[in-house]
């Protein structure tokens, strides 16, 4: 079975068809991308995915469970996580404090007001937090304030928000967006070392990212999906290659 099922999931928006009956699988330690121009449906496709909004019709099952009508919250405490485009870290707090915030999420549930009290008898928690710093490799700045990072630290820091919370499924949003060469290196790097422990469904418009990670690369154009293979397999379809040509992103 696979880990993630979506069965001809559409979202409309009164008269505009964002994803029109969609049909995707992801099996357990993949890597999946999606591609397309602006206004293809990428942000809506992953916005369903992510709970934050229901699809108008279709299915979402995740680990066999029909997961179609559930929130984020729900989503998430399923074992989905996502990591957004825009930094949702405290940029006040340290970076370990920042990580610690989701792990307590995944550790002890919703939020509580004494969330930084008596953390010493929350189960793994601290282990968590240390393997979390370890993976996106931010170890050494672990006590730093979150805005002193660097912007390529910051992205780091963004998925570390998402893997603290122990996912079997982690969505990225652009990992690479406003990167250098070398921090997009460095994420493609990390994002690799990933894939032992967590399914992954990236959305980016690097080509070179994309290539070089993904094993399934789904094309979409005006909420259609118009191809879906390898990345070998894409890069020799025709029409993908004129969508290319086109500006896809």
């Amino acid at each position: 079975m696979a880990l993630l099922e979506m069965d001809a999931i559409s979202q409309r928006f009164g008269g505009l068809v964002a994803i029109d009956a969609l049909t995707f699988t992801a099996e357990a330690g993949s890597i999946t991308a999606l591609i397309g121009p602006n206004g293809a449906g990428k942000t809506t496709f992953f916005r369903m995915l992510a709970g934050e909004i229901p699809p108008t019709s279709g299915t979402i099952a995740f680990k066999g469970t029909n997961i179609t009508a559930f929130d984020v919250t729900r989503t998430a405490q399923l074992g989905i996580a996502k990591s957004y485009q825009i930094s949702q870290f405290f940029p006040k707090l340290t970076v370990r404090e920042n990580l610690t915030i989701p792990a307590l999420a995944a550790r002890r549930g919703k939020f509580r007001i004494d969330i930084f009290r008596r953390l010493e008898g929350v189960d793994g928690l601290e282990a968590l937090v240390d393997r979390t710093l370890a993976q996106v490799g931010l170890a050494e700045r672990a006590n730093d304030r979150a805005d002193d990072l660097s912007y390529g630290e910051k992205r780091r820091l963004e998925i570390g928000l998402a893997l603290a919370t122990e996912p079997e499924l982690l969505l990225l949003d652009e990992p690479a967006a406003g990167m250098s060469a070398n921090e997009t290196a460095d994420t493609v790097a990390l994002i690799k070392t990933l894939r032992d422990h967590v399914t992954i469904v990236i959305v980016e418009h690097d080509m070179d990212v994309i290539f070089g990670l993904a094993d399934r690369i789904l094309v979409l154009q005006d909420g259609k999906m118009i191809a879906e293979g390898t990345p070998a397999e894409i890069r020799a379809d025709q029409r993908v290659q004129a969508e290319m040509d086109g500006g896809i992103e």
